[in-house]
Parts: C-alpha cells; sequence; structure tokens
C-alpha cells in the first residue's frame, strides 16, 4: 500500500461521511434520484438483515447489484413509508488515493401509512467505496443488526 497524505486521507473521510449522510438524507426524503447517485453502477447492496438480526430465510433475495437496481429496491421499500435514518461514528480505511472501507453504526426508525412505529432498528452498515470521476460512490453495502423492534417485539 502506498503512503496516502494525511491531508488527502482526512479529505477523503470527510467526503465519505458526506456521501453517506447524503444516503440517509436521500432515503428519508424520497430524493430517490439523488439516492441513485451515492451508488456506484456496480454497486452491491446486502439487505439480508434490513428487517432482523438475523438473515431473511431468502437472503439471496435482499441482495440486489446495480446501482439503478438498488435504489429502485429502497424506492419500493420505503417510498409509502415514513423513515428516519441516523448514522454516527464512523470507522473509514482509506486504503488508496480512490479505495476505501468503512463501518457506519446506524440507527433508523420507520413507520407505515397509518403512522404506526413498524421498525425500530440498530446496527451496523459495512461498506466499500471508490472515487470516481464525480466523487466517492458506494460500491458495497451491508446492514448487520444489533437489535430490532418490530412493532411491540423486539428481536435481540
Amino acid at each position: 500500500m502506498s503512503q496516502i497524505d494525511p491531508v488527502a486521507r482526512l479529505i477523503a473521510i470527510e467526503e465519505i461521511k458526506e456521501l453517506k449522510a447524503r444516503y440517509f438524507r436521500c432515503m428519508d426524503t424520497k430524493d430517490f434520484a439523488g439516492l441513485r447517485k451515492v451508488f456506484a453502477d456496480d454497486a452491491v447492496f446486502d439487505a439480508a438483515c434490513s428487517l432482523s438480526i438475523e438473515p431473511a430465510a431468502d437472503a439471496e433475495n435482499w441482495v440486489h447489484s446495480g446501482g439503478d437496481t438498488i435504489a429502485a429496491f429502497v424506492e419500493s421499500a420505503v417510498a409509502a413509508l415514513t423513515t428516519v435514518h441516523h448514522g454516527h461514528c464512523h470507522e473509514i480505511e482509506v486504503l488508496s488515493p480512490t479505495e476505501a472501507r468503512g463501518v457506519i453504526a446506524m440507527e433508523d426508525q420507520i413507520w407505515d401509512a397509518d403512522g404506526a412505529l413498524f421498525l425500530h432498528g440498530m446496527g451496523h452498515y459495512h461498506e466499500t467505496y471508490r472515487k470516481e470521476a464525480d466523487g466517492w460512490k458506494i460500491v458495497t453495502s451491508r446492514i448487520s443488526r444489533l437489535r430490532v423492534i418490530l412493532g411491540a417485539s423486539a428481536v435481540e
């Protein structure tokens, strides 16, 4: 691995933090065109643990490939819902001037169309990133959960 200038490293970390903040904001504000822009064209999104701490029985159906497919999946999953996502405690390792990986702690709350709390979850996003001509993009993203509350039921 080549030596990365400390200032360039810090700038990359801040740009990746902004990328993940944009992901959360675009999802919560239903800006799906903006959400599409955070993903690389060849991105892979593993949402098998979106609704529980264990992977879904049909986990292969929760892995989506391609930026357009990922954005469409997220839109179909949350368009009719009210969502609030928070990301914090970013651990980002810059591997090269154009590659990085990270773990971002997260908490989300999702309400159904009637305003009832559908899900309250806590966990992490495990991701890789690539710097492209128009900025950093998410290349791989996998959700892991530590706790999920579905309606009034907690899963630990």
